[in-house]
């Protein structure tokens, strides 16, 4: 199989960006993989493999934790060389074929839409290109069909299937042949690392990164429109939904400490404001609903401001692809009006789920009002709607702090009722009385928790949009018997964690999100 021979060894390395375990690097270690990548890519990813100093050591901690090791870089280079092992070809070793030349960074550049296969190239930095070399050569010699050729006085190989393989300037470099010929190019000038769209997309990433990602969507519209003239009227409608011309290029940065693992995104752009309609979708923005959902809860995910939101989007959507047909509709046969009866009326959102197994298990959805008699004549309308459109009779029942409920019968494997009801100020859909109870009016809150302080910690003081605690997710799957030896295999890593939280700010023509996952 030669493509999985020429490949095996750059893709073990990349698994090195996430597990980061390796060790100290010299010569053209640091070589800039980004000065061998077109001007004009479309996705760019890139990882240090051989971190040094205090970078190291942080790395190496929370590798520690997550792999379950006293001695990670061996553990990781434990997994290569099973990789290695199971791939066809010659007896390959990390500390023999890939160690003595290794260098600092790895990466990957992706080319656009203009084909039916995408072209790639994974770049290694070498700090010996003659042991490189050698690698190549080595994997080379148990294939058939591998031809040697040249490019701009670059000698390398290809295989049957196109997947080309050799040293260009200080790094390995292997992909499919036109983008190794494009990859040659850009190393003798005109690379990405030159291109200003680039700097000032990296340039705000912090130092510290072990990994980090770029892409920009202009490339993919123009190379869309160019080997497709016919997609251009689908790509309008597009457009009008999202701006997606009007974005500048998208960065992210990956960091590791023996505290967290973070992953930071950046994205600019005067489309960026329009990014608010789907800001429920994004986990952009913060809400206070989410500190004032029961304290209890192990789970959480707040969005605000929905129902303007909502509203953008069905204008955006019903423009491109005819909604007003449905708006009608909705109108005459329900007496609906979503104006008034959905987008009038809902804010911020919360969600939660809490308890540790199926007798305890419940959650809820809470919608806070901002016009609450629009809000309650929506209530009644839902109801109605749901008895003579959903099937389900609505039982009225009594619910503390409710000024109206309903239950709508059995949830499913929980067995508790799914209950609807509202206050002067909220709508509550919850499985089981307690939640809707608590929802409305919780014992405790959420964010007077050590769950929500951990979270909030861990964004540095971003209050957070989404929370997750590891412990508690993993004490629910045990507890409901449903497990297989994939999930006992999977436990021991997902106990190396605390909290998974995530929070963003969109701030008019700029959105910056953090997610991030603390470790124990």
């Amino acid at each position: 199989m030669p493509r999985a021979r020429l490949l095996v060894l750059p893709c073990l390395l990349l698994i090195a960006v996430l597990l980061a375990a390796c060790g100290g690097a010299g010569g053209a270690a640091d070589a800039d993989p980004a000065k061998a990548v077109p001007a004009g890519t479309a996705i760019y990813l890139e990882g240090v493999i051989r971190p040094e100093g205090d970078q190291r050591d942080d790395l190496m901690d929370a590798a520690r934790k997550v792999l379950r090791t006293d001695d990670p870089e061996a553990k990781l280079h434990e997994l290569i060389d099973k990789g290695l092992k199971e791939s066809d070809g010659p007896a390959t070793s990390y500390d023999k074929d890939i160690a003595p030349w290794l260098g600092q960074k790895a990466a990957v550049w992706v080319a656009g839409v203009d084909r039916a296969k995408p072209g790639y190239v994974v770049l290694v930095a070498a700090k010996d290109t003659d042991k490189a070399q050698e690698a190549i050569d080595k994997g080379a010699k148990s294939e058939k069909g591998v031809k040697e050729r040249s490019y701009n006085d670059v000698d390398y190989q290809v295989d049957a299937d196109g997947v080309a393989a050799g040293i260009v300037g200080d790094f390995v470099a292997i992909g499919t042949e036109p983008e190794f010929k494009r990859t040659v190019r850009a190393e003798d000038g005109d690379s990405l690392a030159d291109e200003k769209r680039f700097k000032s997309a990296i340039d705000d990433l912090d130092d510290d990164r072990i990994g980090s990602f770029y892409v920009d969507l202009k490339p993919f519209i123009e190379q869309a429109v160019k080997s497709d003239p016919q997609a251009s009227g689908q790509l309008e409608q597009i457009r009008s939904i999202f701006p997606i011309d009007k974005l500048e290029p998208m960065s992210g940065a990956l960091l590791a400490d023996g505290d967290r693992i973070a992953f930071d995104t950046i994205m600019r752009g005067s489309g960026v404001k329009s990014l608010g309609a789907f800001a429920p979708f994004l986990g952009t923005g913060k809400t206070p609903l989410i500190a004032e959902l029961p304290g209890d809860s192990w789970a959480a995910y707040g969005a605000p401001n929905v129902g303007p939101g909502l509203k953008s989007l069905f204008t955006r959507v019903a423009g491109a692809f005819g909604g007003a047909a449905a708006t009608q509709q909705l109108q005459q046969q329900y007496g609906i009006d979503l104006e008034r009866d959905v987008f009038g009326w809902i804010g911020d959102m919360g969600l939660f789920v809490r308890g540790s197994d199926k007798a305890s298990l419940d959650g809820g959805l809470v919608i806070k009002a901002t016009n609450a008699e629009n809000m309650r004549n929506a209530f009644g309308k839902i109801v109605g709607l749901i008895q003579s459109q959903g099937g389900k009779k609505a039982s009225p029942v009594k619910v503390k702090g409710a000024a109206a409920a309903f239950s709508l019968g059995p949830s499913g494997d929980l067995g508790k009722p799914v209950i609807l009801a509202r206050s002067d100020d909220r709508v509550v859909i919850a499985v089981g009385q307690a939640a809707a109870t608590d929802a409305l009016a919780p014992a405790s809150k959420l964010g007077d928790s050590e769950l929500y302080g951990q979270a909030k910690d861990l964004l540095d003081d971003v209050d957070p949009t989404l929370l997750l605690s590891m412990p508690d997710l993993v004490k629910a799957v045990d507890a409901s018997g449903d497990t297989d030896a994939d999930w006992q295999k999977a436990k021991p890593y997902l106990e190396a964690f605390t909290v998974v939280a995530s929070g963003g700010e969109l701030d008019d023509d700029e959105l910056q999100s953090r997610a991030v996952a603390g470790l124990k």
